[in-house]
């Protein structure tokens, strides 16, 4: 009994030594950089400490977390919080010093160009990314000559011909959604944010598989259906992301799951079952010689090991020819990947930009002047991707502004692997040791007053439209001479920088920009009042709603659905 006791005494004590050891020898290595330095007993990236916030959020909120600073930069999504407070306090770089590793971040536009332009100085860290190894080995996790391989093979979705139907798609589903709206009317909308997770989903099942679906027909379904399409299998995997990310896929087999698990169990299986049976459908195709469907699957077997057997990989040209064929797996993949990076950044986006706009009528007009001018038809058929996308730069420039504050990833972790590395930062170079995360600080360089004014935090997206003509002009005008705002380079990272940026980049603006213009051409958007209360308190409530954020996996509001929008027409 006594040396039960005195082992659960020494395990417990000897961690924290050694804990206390590490924190000393990682200070040591910091203390020779001479940046500002913050100290804290956990990692943010500790598995634990990461279970710990997300299965008791609740107690988090009654800390005092400007008095306990290493609690407020080990919590998840600290940096939406802070913003640029900490970078204007302590300067363009600083170390947060923990017994696992040390962390230096940086909010210096030309310190984060040089990061993400040596992908071999500063590579990612692949730990924190295995987890997205749900379906097989993808782009997204490869590193260094296999990522090279990777992104050359999986490129070929990404095209202009792609974003032709991506902005027919977008627009029909848009029309759906408005259509839906229009029907609760006075009573409003409860599930914005919902909706536009809808038409994300169904937009990316259209480019992936050519498969369009009534839009938000799948809400009606029995919660404790089993999925029967691929969309619905697609839908529970995206709403249960972090679930199916942090447990192996063998845990959903085990018997006597709660409902709940059991059913994404049943929609990993259903996804993969139904990614077989596209491969091998394609597989066929390219064996008889035949033409593929063109939908992500077709795209990426021209790659695979099937057709290379098959004899067509000798007749490819271009960036695929002479590499090594995508396997399986990979394909499976980096299907998972680009479903689940194309729709949830994508959804958050269009969740946040319609509260936004919800809250801010003014850009409602400033928006409407633009469509009504361009779009002269009611015929959506008749507006043209080439010709209308183009010009649409006020409606973009929300999607911009939206970016630049809700960005869905508020940092994007560099790693010097074994060897030490020179950044130049805080006007000098600093020798960061081997073995250190370097993070680039996104929502502190989005911020940061000196790229963005001293309205930095204000949203408004005004800011991204430059014209030479003055305001006396005409409207018809004006539109032609008004550009997208280029900011200092550096200082805007929604899809990343360097050769790793975002490949989906045009895919999301297509659809983003499709759907804002269905929905604001002819109709207006305010939030429903609540009893006692005036219109402009009902607009701060929903700016209160928007600004009231957490990070789970990615940036998401904590309560959407307490704002109800009611449409009419302008």
């Amino acid at each position: 009994m006594a040396n039960t006791t005195l082992l659960l005494v020494a395990i417990p004590l000897i961690w924290l030594l050694w804990g206390a050891f590490n924190l000393f020898t990682n200070y040591q290595k910091a203390s020779r950089l001479r940046v500002p330095l913050v100290f804290a007993p956990v990692s943010p990236d500790n598995p634990m400490w990461i279970a710990i916030q997300t299965a008791f959020p609740f107690v988090f909120q009654y800390v005092p977390f400007q008095s306990i600073p290493w609690i407020r930069y080990c919590r998840l999504g600290w940096e939406f919080h802070d913003r640029c407070k900490t970078h204007e306090r302590l300067g363009d770089a600083w170390m947060l010093v923990t017994p696992n590793r040390n962390w230096l971040y940086v909010a210096q536009n030309d310190a984060a160009v040089d990061i993400f332009s040596r992908n071999r100085d500063f590579a990612r860290p692949v730990w924190m990314l295995e987890m997205l190894n749900v379906f097989g080995p993808n782009v997204s996790t490869a590193e260094g000559p296999e990522w090279q391989r990777q992104r050359k093979l999986t490129a070929t979705p990404f095209n202009d011909q792609k974003n032709v139907l991506i902005w027919a798609e977008a627009l029909r589903q848009a029309e759906d959604m408005l259509r839906s709206w229009l029907a609760y009317g006075e009573k409003g909308v409860p599930s914005t944010a919902d909706d536009s997770r809808t038409l994300a989903l169904h937009v990316l099942a259209f480019a992936a598989f050519q498969k369009s679906y009534p839009f938000k027909s799948w809400m009606n379904q029995n919660s404790s259906d089993r999925p029967t399409t691929y969309r619905d299998s697609l839908a529970i995997i995206l709403k249960n992301v972090l679930i199916i990310l942090v447990l192996p896929v063998k845990a959903f087999e085990i018997p006597f799951l709660p409902a709940k698990w059991a059913r994404v169990g049943w929609a990993v299986a259903e996804f993969r079952r139904y990614m077989l049976a596209q491969l091998a459908e394609e597989k066929q195709l390219a064996a008889e010689g035949k033409q593929g469907s063109g939908n992500l699957i077709s795209n990426l077997l021209r790659a695979s090991d099937e057709l290379a057997q098959s004899g067509q990989s000798t007749r490819q040209t271009g960036p695929a020819r002479g590499l090594k064929p995508l396997t399986q797996d990979e394909i499976l993949g980096n299907v998972f990947v680009f479903n689940f990076a194309g729709h949830d950044t994508t959804a958050i986006s269009l969740g946040y930009s319609m509260l936004l706009m919800v809250a801010h009528p003014g850009v409602q007009d400033w928006v409407a002047e633009e469509l009504n001018h361009y779009l002269l038809s009611d015929d959506r058929q008749s507006w043209k991707y080439d010709e209308v996308f183009p010009k649409l730069k006020r409606t973009l420039a929300v999607l911009l502004e939206t970016l630049r504050l809700y960005n869905p990833l508020p940092g994007i972790p560099k790693y010097t692997g074994d060897q030490p590395q020179v950044l130049q930062a805080n006007g000098r170079d600093i020798n960061i040791p081997k073995d250190t995360l370097v993070v680039p600080n996104l929502m502190a360089l989005h911020t940061h007053p000196r790229y963005w004014g001293q309205d930095s935090l204000t949203w408004r997206p005004s800011r991204w439209i430059e014209t030479s003509d003055p305001p006396t002009s005409t409207l018809g005008t004006r539109f032609r001479t008004e550009s997208i705002m280029t900011p200092p380079k550096g200082s805007f990272i929604a899809w990343s920088e360097g050769m790793r940026n975002c490949p989906g980049k045009k895919f999301a603006q297509v659809e983003f920009v499709a759907t804002m213009a269905t929905v604001f051409r002819n109709y207006k958007a305010r939030p429903v009042v609540k009893h006692g209360e005036t219109l402009d308190e009902a607009k701060v409530r929903v700016l209160n709603v928007v600004k009231n954020s957490t990070v789970e996996l990615l940036l998401q509001m904590k309560d959407p659905d307490s704002v109800a929008v009611t449409w009419a027409p302008r």
